[in-house]
């Protein structure tokens, strides 16, 4: 049921060529698609000079019968005309040809940018694909890495029975946290990577009292510039590594929650993926 267009393709080797990139993905007809798309190898292509396996970002619309999702993942660079799509996509009946919905008004309609925006919806819309993954994403190493001169700060990785997601680690914003030092700089990533293997979208070890909680304090105690929550746990997480003391005067019930995840069991490891860093325990085992 997969419908596939053919692209042109450059690669970074200077190699120009033709492949078939999937523009409709019904996956209760082509579960391996769907596979693909949690692993990351969606619409990946070999060159065929150099055999680089090339990403190719395009518009798809990804149908899900199961769960009643019809949605279109459009690129990121498209994002700042979101609200032309959604008149395009939907409200002028834009469809797949010969794939209109029977039903249509079942389904629940959405429109994202880019892959991680179609996980995080399905993290949310799925019941099946989180209670699967979670457990997996729970048991499995997440591997961080520090970016290099010039390049973004890094990422971690987190590996489920198929899913494969990646959060980017940030620098604080002019917070009176000074990084002057490529090995202070390390160290505040390696805190931040620490505190998303404990709280982030996809498995975090917070029961629902504990999130509840942690989102009364960040609006009695909030910082600057910080609106997502799984980013602003991780910096908080960070910066009472690096100076709890100096926190805990300005921020007293956020330091006093991070104090009562001591013993909190995450099972979780965090290993580096940078040459000689090695392996990290997790936070949660202090």
């Amino acid at each position: 049921m997969a419908l596939k267009a053919t692209y042109d393709i450059r690669c970074s080797c200077g190699a120009a060529f033709r492949g078939d990139i999937c523009e409709y993905v019904f996956v209760d007809h082509d579960p391996e698609l769907k596979d693909a798309i949690l692993s990351g190898e969606f619409n990946r292509v070999p060159c065929p000079s150099c055999g680089e396996r090339l990403s190719v970002e395009n518009r798809f619309m990804y149908r899900d019968e199961k769960n009643r999702l019809w949605v279109w993942v459009c690129r990121k660079d498209e994002e700042p005309a979101r609200d032309t799509l959604i008149g395009e996509l939907f409200e002028k009946n834009t469809f797949v040809d010969c794939h209109f919905l029977d039903d249509e008004e079942a389904y629940r309609k959405h429109v994202v940018f880019g892959r991680d925006a179609l996980l995080e919806l399905l993290w949310k819309e799925d019941r099946d694909l989180r209670s699967e993954e979670e457990k997996f994403l729970k048991r499995h190493s997440a591997f961080w890495w520090v970016g290099g001169e010039g390049a973004d700060p890094g990422g971690i990785l987190f590996t489920g029975k198929n899913l494969r997601v990646s959060m980017p680690l940030r620098f604080p914003e002019a917070r009176g946290i000074g990084l002057s030092s490529q090995k202070e700089k390390v160290r505040w990533l390696k805190h931040y990577a620490q505190g998303l293997n404990v709280h982030n979208p996809y498995s975090s070890f917070l029961d629902k009292r504990l999130i509840s909680r942690w989102e009364r304090i960040r609006e009695k105690e909030p910082l600057d510039r910080v609106e997502n929550g799984f980013a602003d746990f991780a910096e908080t997480w960070a910066r009472v590594k690096i100076d709890a003391k100096r926190f805990a005067t300005r921020y007293p019930e956020r330091y006093a929650f991070f104090e009562g995840l001591r013993k909190r069991n995450v099972s979780r490891t965090v290993r580096s993926l940078n040459p000689g860093k090695g392996s990290r325990k997790s936070p949660g085992r202090r």
